[in-house]
């Protein structure tokens, strides 16, 4: 997972590259647009058109029936009961391409949420710093030091949890430039980013968690290597309450996702006769 992440976020850092020098915003939405073609394309591919097709003929068939005999509730029933039978269907029929793309599209999302869900800390600005150690090796490195860093405050001495098998520190970066934090356990270095700009407006990887050695942990946080299962530290978390970033679309503030969400499903819908693809 380590070596599928480092390839696909170099990717990203490129395809995202031409856009640097433009609004947050308009990147996220190019290629929202961009997921959302693809989307269709591949459930074209994937699934039965044919069927998909009779389906939705079947359903305006019943909705023109509902609408010409609305006095009559037998028929007006009937029709209700098949067009629920069709839009079962019609889910069953969208199963196999779903089941395709939410693979490639975990990455994606994990990708975008790397660069848009949190903007990195500005200069002055504090931030909790967590350590957390695998239980088996809690009595041994719950003393642990973090190390001085150029650039990079430490404010407040460390608060160990051992309920939690966790350490914290308060820390505060003085320059804008990412900083590397540093932890000696024995013969191993630990090592976290620090995402430092001077302002919020250029995209740019924040990474708040180093991951454990899970799949769906290292799915989500996909910018450090994880740890080992034998590590004694099992995650490196940065903490920053505001941090939170939204997206202008449409002028309201949304979360990215949503945005994703919003212009993928209107890109695929614009797309749909041109690809000529039944949903």
């Amino acid at each position: 997972m380590n070596a599928i992440n480092s390839l696909l976020t170099t990717l990203a850092e490129q395809l995202l590259m031409p856009f640097a020098g433009w609004p947050p915003q308009v990147g996220l939405i190019f290629w929202s647009a961009v997921a959302g073609v693809l989307m269709a394309w591949v459930f074209g591919r994937t699934s039965n058109q044919k069927a998909l097709k009779e389906v939705a003929d079947r359903i305006r068939a019943q909705l023109l029936a509902v609408k010409l005999f609305k006095d009559d509730l037998g028929i007006t029933f009937r029709c209700q009961v098949v067009l629920m039978k069709a839009t079962g269907l019609r889910l069953w029929h969208s199963l196999p391409p779903m089941l395709v793309l939410i693979v490639p599209f975990m990455f994606i999302l994990s990708q975008l949420a790397l660069r848009y869900e949190h903007r990195p800390l500005l200069p002055g600005e504090q931030a909790t710093v967590e350590v957390q150690l695998a239980p088996s090796s809690w009595p041994r490195h719950n003393e642990l030091n973090i190390e001085e860093t150029a650039g990079v405050t430490v404010a407040t001495d460390p608060v160990h949890d051992a309920a939690k098998h966790a350490v914290y520190w308060r820390v505060s970066p003085q320059r804008a430039s990412t900083a590397i934090l540093r932890w000696q356990l024995g013969d191993q270095v630990i090592e976290k980013r620090l995402a430092v700009a001077q302002d919020s407006v250029r995209v740019q990887q924040v990474s708040v968690r180093r991951p454990g050695p899970g799949w769906w942990d290292r799915l989500l946080f996909p910018a450090e290597a994880g740890f080992d299962a034998t590590s004694a530290v099992q995650a490196v978390v940065i903490h920053h309450l505001e941090s939170k970033q939204t997206t202008p679309l449409f002028g309201i503030n949304v979360p990215w996702w949503a945005t994703f969400l919003i212009i993928s499903m209107l890109a695929a819908l614009v797309a749909r006769p041109f690809l000529r693809v039944h949903f």
